[in-house]
């Protein structure tokens, strides 16, 4: 019946923005962690600084699509085309973290 369909179509429309907004939340919370530990490994002297700022740029890209989710929601192209360069960048930063702690590692090894 026409006012079944109504409350249906409501109710997924409901449950489909709440998703947009959790999923700008977390994109958010995670841009602002992301950006402190990055800044943490910039300034600090155990890791090249640039993969302080390589963090930090994967930040910045996390909350550009937590914000443009949050007023746009999934149907923008925006957050498709950041999301690649995020996952570089975040990979290009776990890999150059943890090639420096190997690195680290290996001469403490050979002892």
């Amino acid at each position: 019946s026409r006012p079944e369909e109504a409350s249906r179509f409501a109710a997924a429309e409901s449950v489909l923005w709440t998703d947009w907004g959790v999923q700008s939340y977390f994109r958010v919370l995670y841009a602002l962690t992301l950006t402190l530990l990055g800044v943490a490994v910039a300034v600090s002297r155990l890791f090249a600084a640039w993969l302080g700022w390589v963090a930090v740029a994967a930040g910045v890209l996390s909350l550009a699509i937590g914000i443009d989710i949050g007023y746009r929601g999934l149907e923008s192209g925006f957050h498709d085309l950041a999301d690649v360069g995020y996952q570089l960048l975040a990979l290009v930063f776990v890999v150059g973290i943890l090639v420096t702690e190997l690195r680290f590692r290996a001469p403490a090894a050979s002892r």
